[in-house]
């Protein structure tokens, strides 16, 4: 965790001898006593919002876990730990009208949501609208329908730190998210995990108090969405995508749960495409009488197959469906949609990186890394982009 100093006093205290030479006997010495300011230093408020629910299935409960460890943990901790919202427009509206009793603007603020490096985030922008990836935050802002804070709420010394999936690889959607709060010139200092991150219990009786905070590395295998492939077929393509890797991934494909921390497993994430194509008349929505005609319109949308190519998943992966949906305009004009949805499957094989010392590593204590380090972090930088 970051930590600010508004004010720093440095104290000298002036001790001033003469030169002794042979024979000569020191001077007295002149004591300079300077009175020592009663000023403390303010800490910055630090808060957590825990932007999602674990299924009803309870296979992985990563923001039950999440919850528990940002109110108990004795360094992550934050004073404040919010659960009820469901979208940033939510967070950014939460910490203007709920700013810190010092007066002083955030210090960290942790947005924990199940995410992935390839398009986005499942918080969603608006409360009723799109996922949050750097597109939908993007055309939020341009809206005016998210503005961003100012220097009394937020500041260049405010850590937002997003916690989801190696989403620290995405340095587009780090740098809407700094713009989204803290605008082009007030930005935020916006970090991510590059590497996977979850929450485990160190002890078998799963003692709240016990939960740790850890980093994983990660390899992708692409799966076609709700199916399920063969060992020897993802070994292949991942021999393929890593070919001077030398990792066990045996282990990892064919376990979906931990017993404890240290056990390498695999969980399935789903990457969703969503492309509308507008009408202003039902009538002027093309009808398709047969999935030829589907095919022959979609490979017309080119917005469509940018964002499959944004993904980073092979277009064979994904499944696609077409619906008729009704829009509403800013003015409450409607519109009529011809809408892609397209999905696809990402196994991810996950490696927990825990402490190098042994009886660290006997109590599954994980490791943790430099908070500078760009190995396992990635940082909004708007400077690059202008």
């Amino acid at each position: 965790m970051r930590k600010y100093c508004l004010l720093s006093v440095l104290l000298l205290t002036f001790l001033t001898f003469s030169c002794k030479q042979k024979g000569e006997k020191p001077a007295p010495q002149k004591i300079v006593q300077i009175e020592t300011p009663t000023d403390t230093i303010v800490p910055r408020t630090s808060i957590t919002f825990i932007l999602g629910q674990d299924n009803e299935f309870g296979e992985n409960p990563y923001y039950s876990l999440a919850n528990h460890y940002y109110r108990l943990d004795s360094a992550d901790k934050t004073e404040f730990v919010v659960d009820s919202l469901t979208s940033i427009l939510e967070v950014r509206d939460y910490l203007e009208n709920h700013r810190p009793a010092n007066g002083l603007p955030w210090g960290t603020v942790n947005l924990v949501s199940h995410g992935n490096e390839f398009i986005d985030l499942s918080v969603k922008v608006l409360p009723k609208g799109l996922r949050t990836s750097a597109q939908s935050l993007k055309e939020a802002i341009k809206a005016e329908k998210l503005k961003a804070l100012d220097s009394t709420v937020i500041d260049s010394a405010t850590t937002i730190y997003l916690h989801g999936c190696a989403v620290g690889n995405n340095q587009e959607l780090l740098n809407a998210l700094a713009v989204a709060f803290g605008g082009e010139n007030n930005q935020a200092y916006v970090k991510a995990s590059k590497m996977f991150e979850y929450y485990g219990y160190t002890s078998n009786n799963r003692n709240p108090k016990s939960i740790r905070h850890y980093f994983a590395k990660v390899w992708y295998a692409f799966v076609k969405a709700d199916s399920v492939s063969e060992e020897k077929v993802i070994l292949k393509q991942l021999k393929k995508r890593y070919p001077t890797e030398t990792a066990n991934w045996h282990e990892a494909i064919n376990r979906e749960y931990q017993a404890n921390p240290s056990q390498a497993y695999h969980i399935i994430l789903g990457v969703p495409v969503i492309w509308d194509d507008v009408y202003e008349t039902k009538e002027e929505r093309p009808v398709f009488a047969s999935s030829e005609e589907q095919q022959i319109w979609l490979k017309k949308q080119k917005g469509f197959f940018r964002l499959v190519k944004e993904s980073k998943v092979p277009f064979e992966y994904f499944d696609v469906k077409y619906f008729n949906i009704t829009l509403k305009g800013a003015n409450d004009e409607i519109y009529y949609s011809l809408r892609a949805k397209a999905k696809a499957g990402v196994m991810c094989l996950i490696q927990p990186l825990l402490a190098e010392d042994e009886d660290a590593a006997k109590y599954f204590e994980p490791f943790v890394p430099d908070a500078q380090d760009t190995l396992f972090f990635g940082f909004a930088n708007l400077s690059a982009t202008k």
